[in-house]
């Protein structure tokens, strides 16, 4: 065997068909050692990489790539597998037949070479027969390397009734249900984008990750670029599918996949955090499963990770795997274990949902803080921190019947009129987005020069969010929230116009004297008052009711 080092991205087009040919023999469904996106990681995002790329040629053929990048650490030579921050998966470009042998003869010629050496392989499916062959080779070497596992659940068309599999799980969390209830507020529909709206997923992408940590760099830079030049792929066995959700013309929500042969491999996620609630991300997740089984693929890869929306659709999980292996030099052996060290943190860190939660979203929240916060903003943070240890929260719920009302009709004449979601959309704050998908009819100023809310109207349910109490309406009441207590009498006025034989509810916080004083002032009675009490663990609820129907408040939940 010959081991022939490519040492540019144009000496490389000379073995496209070599490597395509080689990848398309073996059905190779792992996008990430195909020629297309190796080729163009290169151009684009490797330049600055250190990149050995190997080819082994037997008897005037080649039979197998390699394509590795190499790092210094205190005088060790590092090989790993290229574009290790960008690829899922990794592996030796081979026939099965040669693998274990082009693979030995690799790595026997590489520590050869050099005195000081690691091999840090990333990405190997234990299911590939890459992972196989170069775990064979160490143990036919009697080299132990150090072994580390990560989860990447899957769904096997195959193996499934699709039909009825999709429709028990499409119910899962509500997610049927808060599709309706997009429905019903405007038109939903999800598309395939052009080259021109590819820009609105890298927006959408930096929004929804705009107080949170994001370890993928999917916007940044040299990697945007190449994402985007992949989306445009045409005519290789790599192809990108984008799916868009597009709720009244504007994007909330996308998904970025990335095929080969039979196999979808989503790579990345975002949607539109006002959608929180509507549960957007798992809509377009759920609409991409059945376009995937629709347009023939085999299986749906979710890829490496313990996100819980994974678990909900998988069929079947494998294990991707990370290899550290070194050379017998004393100085190799202790860099490695570093090495070790410092991944076995991170196994262990990854495989805890509530660390990963903690990393992705308290530690995002608080370099977001540092780099745009205001006063007000780290006032907020600090509130909500010491919340978690001690609160006292006390709310009163207040009520006025068409007879309790102690001020006479003001002429509000058509002061508010309903406020739709398209204009909601333009005031960006999912505070207000909430109120839709709880079923709150919102109310705006008509005379206002600019679109805000005034008060929000409900006609099944009462809530008090900070005490997370949900309740049922009486017959022919109805509950006001976001409402402003300078204008509590205009509001109340305008509602007694509109239902004029109809009961309002309010509610105000202990924090809220004014409020409670114009409400008592304009014929407003207290029917109960709420209190929820927490120091460190103990936890104690008190609800007093000062009439027979109190409210109907059963529990502070």
């Amino acid at each position: 065997m010959q081991l022939i080092r490519i040492r540019t991205d144009d000496e490389l087009t000379l073995y496209k068909e070599i490597w395509d040919e080689i990848l398309a023999n073996e059905q190779n469904d792992n996008p990430f050692i195909e020629y297309a996106w190796f080729y163009n990681w290169w151009k684009i995002v490797g330049k600055k990489e250190q990149v050995e790329l190997y080819a082994v040629k037997k008897e005037n053929n080649i039979i197998a790539f390699f394509p590795f990048t190499v790092r210094m650490q205190w005088g060790v030579r590092i090989y790993a597998f290229a574009g290790e921050n960008m690829a899922n998966y990794s592996g030796i470009i081979a026939p099965n037949k040669w693998l274990l042998s082009a693979a030995t003869f690799v790595f026997d010629e590489l520590i050869k070479k050099h005195r000081h050496l690691i091999f840090s392989f990333h990405g190997l499916l234990e299911s590939g027969e890459s992972s196989k062959s170069i775990e064979q080779y160490f143990v036919e070497r009697q080299m132990r390397p150090s072994i580390f596992r990560v989860i990447t659940p899957y769904l096997a068309f195959n193996e499934i009734d699709f039909s009825s599999f999709f429709n028990n799980r499409r119910k899962m969390h509500g997610v049927d249900r808060r599709e309706r209830k997009l429905r019903n507020l405007g038109s939903l529909s999800s598309k395939i984008p052009d080259q021109g709206d590819l820009w609105q997923m890298f927006r959408l992408f930096d929004r929804r990750w705009a107080k949170k940590v994001d370890t993928s760099s999917f916007t940044k830079g040299k990697k945007r670029e190449f994402f985007e030049h992949l989306a445009l792929l045409k005519g290789d066995a790599l192809k990108v599918d984008v799916e868009a959700l597009v709720f009244e013309n504007q994007w909330i929500a996308f998904t970025y996949g990335i095929c080969c042969r039979g196999r979808y491999v989503s790579y990345a996620l975002g949607h539109e955090t006002n959608f929180n609630q509507f549960g957007a991300g798992r809509i377009v997740n759920q609409h991409m499963i059945k376009r995937s089984f629709n347009e023939g693929y085999n299986k749906f890869d979710m890829s490496i990770g313990y996100e819980p929306y994974k678990f909900d659709w998988r069929s079947g999980i494998d294990f991707t795997r990370r290899i550290i292996i070194s050379n017998g030099t004393k100085r190799a052996k202790f860099v490695k274990c570093r090495l070790a060290l410092k991944e076995r943190i991170k196994e262990t860190l990854k495989s805890s949902h509530r660390v990963v939660e903690w990393k992705r979203n308290t530690l995002g929240q608080l370099r977001y803080l540092a780099k745009y916060g205001k006063g007000k903003d780290w006032l907020e943070y600090g509130q909500r921190f010491v919340e978690k240890f001690i609160r006292f929260k006390q709310v009163d719920l207040f009520e006025l019947t068409p007879t309790d009302s102690v001020t006479p009709l003001q002429p509000v004449g058509l002061l508010f009129e309903e406020m739709s979601i398209q204009e909601a959309m333009h005031l960006d704050q999912e505070a207000i987005i909430s109120l839709f998908y709880q079923g709150y009819t919102i109310y705006k100023d008509s005379f206002a020069e600019t679109t805000k809310p005034a008060f929000a109207l409900h006609t099944d349910n009462w809530r008090v969010d900070a005490l997370q109490i949900v309740e049922s309406l009486p017959k022919q009441t109805h509950f006001l929230t976001y409402d402003v207590y300078k204008n509590i009498d205009i509001m109340t006025a305008f509602f007694q116009k509109i239902k004029p034989t109809h009961t309002l509810w309010v509610t105000a916080s202990i924090w809220q004297w004014r409020k409670r004083k114009r409400l008592q002032q304009l014929g407003y009675k207290r029917i109960s008052r709420m209190k929820h009490f927490k120091c460190a663990r103990y936890e104690r609820n008190h609800v007093k009711k000062y009439t027979e129907s109190g409210g109907d408040v059963h529990s502070v939940h």
